[in-house]
């Protein structure tokens, strides 16, 4: 080596000079499964896998205490008989993880996310040693992979990779900034959120399940001989809803209706990015007996729900909410202005995503939704039954949402955008606010699902949009108009709906209207 080249690698920390030596030695074979989509074989051969687990039982064995032997003076063959197990799982870890790391920057990969590692699992059925290849992500893979003795460590992933794409241009992005006031159904959307928000679900005692409902079912979902899921006591709601990543349309007909007692079942077809590479394309069947129906219950307007709110009359409650609403005016005009640039990015920009979009980052989508209908106030009922809708939506809508990730993604890296813990608290706090729910719970409910990351990028993505919105050019026009006759009418059914909250829960459109539209827009 080269005076410059030792240089170099002094340069190096040692985890970097490890990476470079693993890169430099595995073997890897690339091939194209899909759209965006490449699957690798990498090989790790025999000596560097030696060397790796000599490097960790030479550590054991300066660090280990062993009755009747000085720390570090155990003969090797010992160490290895006692620890041998344990230094095989963590060096398993290590090395699936390093050779892909290194894998990816060797053959220049973008990935976007984690790979797949194809695994061969055992049976689960009695009696059957037979084992199937699976697609499983990394920690579920290494709970069935195991490290080859003096061989050579061969395995196999797929990831799905990044776009590459060109930024359109980004300054004078043409804007239309609508004239907004806010009206009697604004009102109404807000009071029907809070009585929501505070609202119950309650069983039922007699009459059918309806939609969006809660049953409580002893379910069972079965691909042929491959039990799916089998539990007694299951949750799903009167609509259609993913189970065990397949959607099950068309269970709102078959539920609605239904009595505690009552069995029902819907066929599904398995998806072809599911998981469980054998059933992909088959037909699944989910069969369930109703043992539960509840319904949510809205609170009712009455003093104890004014005074929760510490207003004295529902005339105060509708003053607070229409000058609350009036502050937030700015606020919605910009949104409704940066959704247009959101639009104009990915109508001037050409982009391939992934063919078969996986499920997790279909879920990226739907997670991004959700936070924003909770900022919006709208009750953790209501999100969860959207949230729902959107994972039966038509493809081409995630699609476009996987766009605009990409490019506020790119845009924000190019210009070192970042967001802080104490504006992620703030996020939250204001989150919690309009839920009616503490601070720690309301973080709680956003640890689900991956949503603290969700929320970091949303607060990131506004961020961008905000930069992009002051470099716009900005026209100003009227906003929609409304007639007479139907804003009354919708005034009087809303005011109706309010007076008899104790009947059953408001529709959909009970969202604030920037969610509806956003909603209807799928």
């Amino acid at each position: 080596m080269s005076d410059e080249g030792m240089a170099v690698d002094e340069q190096l920390s040692e985890e970097e000079q490890q990476m470079a030596k693993l890169k430099e030695a595995i073997v890897v074979k690339t091939e194209d499964v899909g759209s965006l989509q490449v699957k690798l074989t990498i090989t790790v051969p025999k000596e560097t896998v030696d060397e790796r687990m000599g490097e960790q039982f030479k550590e054991l064995k300066r660090d280990a205490a062993i009755p009747g032997f000085r720390k570090g003076h155990a003969p090797m063959k010992l160490v290895e008989k006692r620890f041998g197990s344990d230094v095989g799982d963590q060096l398993k870890s290590q090395l699936l993880s390093s050779a892909y790391l290194a894998a990816a920057e060797k053959e220049d990969i973008k990935a976007l996310g984690d790979p797949l590692i194809w695994t061969k699992v055992k049976s689960e059925k009695d009696g059957d040693d037979s084992h199937a290849e699976k697609l499983l992500p990394f920690d579920e893979a290494l709970d069935h992979f195991s490290l080859p003795q003096g061989q050579e460590l061969t395995f196999s992933c797929e990831v799905e990779l990044k776009p590459q794409f060109e930024l359109p241009e980004l300054d004078k992005i043409p804007v239309e900034k609508m004239k907004l006031a806010v009206s009697d159904d604004d009102v109404e959307s807000t009071i029907k959120n809070m009585c929501m928000s505070r609202g119950s679900f309650s069983p039922i005692e007699k009459g059918g399940a309806e939609a969006d409902d809660m049953l409580y079912v002893s379910a069972k979902f079965t691909s042929g001989d491959t039990v799916l899921l089998d539990e007694e006591n299951y949750d799903i709601a009167a609509r259609d809803i993913v189970v065990k990543g397949i959607r099950l349309v068309g269970l709102k007909e078959v539920v609605i209706g239904k009595k505690v007692g009552d069995t029902g079942s819907l066929e599904a077809t398995i998806p072809d990015d599911h998981t469980e590479l054998d059933l992909r394309g088959k037909k699944a069947k989910f069969d369930f007996t109703v043992q539960e129906i509840k319904r949510l219950v809205p609170a009712v307007i009455d003093d104890t729900f004014l005074a929760s709110i510490a207003v004295e009359s529902e005339k105060e409650l509708r003053e607070a909410i229409k000058s609350n609403l009036e502050a937030r005016l700015g606020e919605q005009s910009a949104q409704r202005m940066q959704e247009q640039i959101a639009e104009y990015l990915v109508d001037n920009t050409e982009m391939d995503v992934p063919a078969g979009l996986s499920q997790r980052q279909s879920e990226r989508s739907v997670a991004r939704r959700t936070v924003e209908m909770l900022q919006a106030g709208m009750p953790p009922s209501e999100v969860e039954k959207a949230a729902d809708d959107m994972r039966a939506a038509a493809q081409d809508q995630t699609i476009r949402d996987l766009k605009l990730f990409f490019l506020l993604e790119k845009i924000a890296e190019d210009r070192n955008v970042e967001v802080g813990e104490e504006e992620i608290n703030g996020a939250i706090g204001m989150m919690a606010q309009q839920a009616n729910m503490r601070f720690d719970r309301m973080r709680d409910e956003l640890s689900k699902n991956n949503r603290l990351m969700t929320l970091y990028v949303q607060l990131r993505d506004k961020q961008v949009l905000t930069q992009l919105l002051e470099n716009a050019e900005i026209t100003e026009t009227e906003g929609p108009k409304k007639t007479a006759a139907k804003k009354t009418s919708k005034k009087a059914a809303s005011k109706k709906t309010v007076k008899k909250a104790e009947a059953k829960a408001p529709a959909k459109k009970a969202a604030p209207k920037k969610v509806a539209k956003k909603k209807t827009s799928k």
